[in-house]
């Protein structure tokens, strides 16, 4: 038997231990294999014992990698990386392209284009996950992502970006019932709603990170409605719930649409944009090189 065959521990338990060592979580790591939480502890148990060394450090129901772990994952990673991107070539030259993006970049800013790109690029597949939760650089599968704040980003390379404006926005019958306002109407005045959402993102724009940056140094009425998702935000303020902060670039197709419109105060540009971004082990293929072209021209373009 050849020397590597005898020296390497089963695959299995090396499947489960990066998984766990990637979530920091047997139980995690468990449900992304699809079997029990036990069996994943069995085998790293397993392969700690044919090692020789403790992998994982158990306290209090959670676990943390120890030195000889960290020192595992790191190899374990790169060659599950390098083996998954070559069994990726062998499979054959049909083109896919997998991208992560916000579920509201997905619904507001991706779809309402990608009819365009499908008439450019017939021949590509595209598959599109919509996840809030920062998940693209733990994915292999994962070509290209779309994540809003400032670089470096773990894991990924930037390779375009989509800059943006904020402006508070509500539906238009609302924007007439209130008039012109100014910032202090809109901090002050406890008859306009404002409405809130929660963000991964911690660059996120929330009203109190907006007036500090828009120079207002004042208290402000605080938001009276709260929403764990800024896609259902912005529906809010399109049904007349209140006003909500918008992203122009973002939000575009509703503006134009006329279901939202931006009152009038001046726009903040955030130093924060969505940017365009490839795992940073990886060459992109011609396919995700079009894409994302494309995401940025086009998205320039119509703005």
């Amino acid at each position: 038997m050849h020397r590597l065959r005898r020296s390497l521990p089963s695959l299995t338990a090396l499947v489960a231990f990066e998984a766990a060592a990637r979530h920091a979580s047997f139980t995690v790591a468990a449900g992304e294999l699809g079997v029990t939480q036990a069996a994943v502890s069995r085998r790293i148990s397993a392969l700690e014992q044919e090692i020789g060394r403790a992998l994982f450090d158990r306290r209090n129901r959670r676990v943390f990698l120890t030195e000889a772990g960290q020192e595992l994952f790191a190899s374990v990673r790169a060659s599950f990386d390098t083996l998954a991107n070559t069994l990726d070539t062998l499979r054959g030259p049909a083109m896919k392209v997998t991208v992560a993006v916000s579920v509201a970049f997905g619904h507001f800013r991706l779809l309402p284009l990608l009819a365009s790109f499908r008439d450019a690029e017939p021949e590509i597949d595209l598959r599109v996950i919509s996840e809030d939760a920062w998940l693209a650089p733990d994915d292999r599968q994962i070509d290209l992502a779309v994540r809003y704040g400032k670089p470096p980003f773990r894991g990924m390379r930037v390779v375009g970006s989509i800059p943006d404006t904020v402006v508070p926005m509500c539906a238009p019958a609302m924007a007439q019932r209130l008039g012109p306002l100014t910032l202090a109407d809109l901090a002050r005045r406890t008859d306009i709603a404002k409405i809130d959402s929660t963000s991964p993102e911690p660059s996120w724009l929330n009203w109190a990170g907006w007036f500090q940056q828009s120079g207002w140094r004042d208290g402000f009425d605080g938001a009276k409605l709260r929403f764990s998702s800024y896609s259902d935000a912005a529906y809010a303020a399109m049904a007349g719930e209140g006003v909500a902060l918008g992203w122009t670039h973002l939000l575009e197709r509703p503006l134009a649409d006329g279901r939202l419109t931006a009152l009038s105060l001046p726009p903040l540009t955030p130093k924060e944009r969505h940017y365009v971004l490839v795992p940073a082990t990886r060459n992109p293929a011609r396919e995700v090189d079009a894409f994302s072209r494309w995401l940025v021209g086009g998205s320039s373009a119509s703005a």
